[in-house]
């Protein structure tokens, strides 16, 4: 079987997990490099042992020069969370695949059009989510569900340490975009009703730098479930002080249980009958990292099992964007049926 041509349309740091991956698997090869900025492509084909392989300044120019012949390359979209659907259009209606980075789309119908687009084009989509589908917090969330199904009481901070803003400054809302996207796939591994409103703001810290900005986001659910996010990104200078780990800080309240965890080695599962003696729980599991999704990703193109379409955290993300904007809370009912 020959490999299927792989294009990369992004340069920016998060482009070394993902050609790790993919240089690691037979079943692709990396034919080009896309980017506004030719310097950047040049330092990560240098950092990445890809000198040979072509720099494109646009998307359009890499799929015409590695378009012939072939049945159905993948583009991998690792562009700006603005950019993200353009680019993910203009490769399915070219007939490529398409691997990206989350989120889908900043909006929902976005997403929607392009999922319809996948299908239609008979194509796999498949969007990257790292920290929803990690083993080590599905284990997580199984501790949880042992002990019952809900409702939760579930709050969650993640704090980055960000000395530059990079493409974050281009987003109105970074954290929200950025960030409470991850919480977006995680909180529905953990709570399985149906979202019913979202209440979100972003604020800027222009005293911590100036690209830093804290968001908050509260989503109710119909069982009666709460989940609140607290994220945002620090500066340099401060970033130690509020910095979490890349799961974030958890904490679930459920009557006469509770638990915590830090996102690392241990969870504290807390019981009314004996509160100051939590029960610890090791967390064996290593976390995933892109490798285990970029694996599942090529399956899936390969004839493997198809893979979550994304579009239930770009409905979370879509009606936390609406509502950063009109500071009113968005009814999500509509949306989500």
């Amino acid at each position: 079987m020959n490999p299927i041509n792989v294009v990369i349309v992004g340069c920016g740091l998060i482009a070394g997990r993902w050609i790790r991956a993919l240089s690691a698997d037979r079943r692709v090869t990396i034919a080009a490099l896309v980017d506004v900025d030719r310097e950047a492509a040049t330092r990560l084909a240098q950092r990445s042992g890809l000198a040979e392989v072509p720099w494109f300044a646009n998307l359009e120019s890499a799929l015409a020069a590695n378009g012939s012949g072939i049945v159905a390359g993948i583009v991998v979209n690792l562009t700006p969370a603005d950019l993200h659907a353009p680019h993910t259009q203009t490769a399915l209606e070219q007939g490529w695949h398409v691997f990206t980075e989350k989120p889908l789309a900043l909006h929902l119908d976005q997403a929607r059009d392009l999922v319809q687009l996948a299908h239609r084009r008979e194509l796999v989509l498949a969007v990257m989510s790292n920290r929803g589908h990690d083993r080590r917090f599905l284990a997580f969330r199984d501790l949880v569900h042992a002990a019952g199904a809900g409702p939760y009481t579930i709050s969650q901070d993640m704090f980055v340490r960000l000395p530059a803003a990079g493409f974050r400054s281009q987003l109105t809302f970074p954290a929200v975009a950025d960030l409470a996207v991850h919480a977006f796939d995680q909180i529905q591994q953990l709570i399985r009703a149906a979202p019913v409103s979202v209440h979100c703001t972003e604020t800027p810290l222009p005293f911590l730098g100036a690209h830093c900005s804290i968001a908050a986001a509260t989503v109710a659910f119909a069982d009666g479930s709460v989940f609140t996010f607290r994220g945002g990104f620090t500066g340099s200078l401060t970033g130690m002080a509020h910095r979490t780990c890349a799961d974030g800080h958890w904490r679930i309240d459920q009557p006469g249980i509770g638990w915590q965890w830090n996102g690392l080695d241990t969870v504290a599962t807390f019981h009314d009958v004996d509160p100051d003696h939590p029960t610890i729980t090791a967390m064996a599991t290593p976390p995933d990292g892109h490798g285990p999704r970029i694996t599942a990703m090529l399956d899936a193109v390969h004839g493997g099992p198809c893979l979550p379409d994304a579009l239930g955290s770009i409905a979370l993300l879509d009606a936390a964007l609406r509502s950063a904007r009109t500071g009113q809370p968005t009814d999500m009912t509509e949306a989500w049926r």
